[in-house]
């Protein structure tokens, strides 16, 4: 399972996507980069809705290759296609959680700030849940060796149901600043 450093961590890399957007407009040692410029802010807005999903998300893998690496060693073994694939889903909702999509565009003159709102899964709730629904998979417990046994195939399939049919919830927003230039182009504040 992901846990709250791992989504804290994915959303402190939100968070510094103001100073990160810098890194893109930012000049070089010896040479500039071009700063991406769009026609309208709406579609500047949507364009960085993607950019910070994808930074959300990428940061989320990198941290965590797997949710349960004993489950994808039992996995690759099972003749089981349904599991495999419930597994395979419920692990990508788990690794990319982050939806990011624009909230507000706020425009006025020549400034615009896009307030972006970042969902994911809750994952005090689907710890609470699992936990509430343990007898569903938990076939026996052995306190003197400290060992439980699982029905792994319900652990998944209640996993999986549970991500497939919860809405995320509100995690957090980040605000980005554009400016139109002289173009009539709409660009993202450079930071100094």
């Amino acid at each position: 399972m992901l846990n709250w450093k791992k989504m804290a961590m994915g959303l402190f890399v939100l968070g510094q996507f103001g100073i990160m957007s810098n890194s893109f407009s930012a000049s070089a040692t010896s040479e500039t980069q071009a700063v991406k410029k769009y026609d309208s802010l709406n579609t500047a807005a949507q364009d960085y809705a993607k950019v910070l999903q994808e930074i959300a998300n990428y940061s989320s893998r990198e941290m965590s290759k797997s949710i349960n690496p004993d489950i994808d060693k039992y996995v690759s073994k099972s003749n089981n296609p349904t599991i495999k694939k419930q597994w395979e889903d419920a692990t990508t909702m788990l690794l990319e959680p982050y939806v990011v999509s624009v909230y507000k565009v706020n425009e006025k003159g020549n400034d615009g700030e896009v307030v972006f709102l970042i969902k994911g899964y809750d994952e005090n709730a689907l710890n609470k849940y699992l936990g509430d629904n343990a007898k569903k998979y938990i076939l026996k417990i052995d306190d003197s060796k400290d060992e439980i046994e699982l029905d792994i195939d319900a652990y998944i399939k209640l996993e999986y149901d549970y991500l497939s049919k919860t809405p995320k919830v509100n995690l957090a927003t980040s605000t980005v600043k554009f400016e139109k230039g002289s173009d009539n182009k709409w660009q993202v504040v450079e930071e100094k």
